[in-house]
């Protein structure tokens, strides 16, 4: 890929360390968090669909996995969305 796109699975065992009504919030933070590091940006924007994946199955059971497309958009946002 190119240095400013992406294609990864992300690993979202850590969500599953929260309460149980916290997790597909933690996921989304995780998503969040590790976009920012691979990305060196500040702000990221996820994408509307990849948010209906995570909460799918309701707040206590996000995908343990997800496939993801980092974009960076500018210096400072970049995009995460499914492929």
């Amino acid at each position: 890929m190119s240095e400013r796109r992406w294609m990864l699975t992300l690993n979202l065992r850590d969500a599953y360390e929260a309460k149980k009504w916290r997790r597909a919030k933690r996921a989304i933070n995780l998503i969040r968090q590790k976009a920012q590091r691979i990305a060196k940006v500040k702000r990221v924007v996820i994408d509307e669909a990849l948010s209906h994946v995570i909460w799918s199955r309701g707040v206590e059971r996000p995908p343990r996995k997800v496939q993801v497309v980092i974009e960076k958009v500018d210096d400072e946002t970049a995009r995460v969305s499914l492929p």
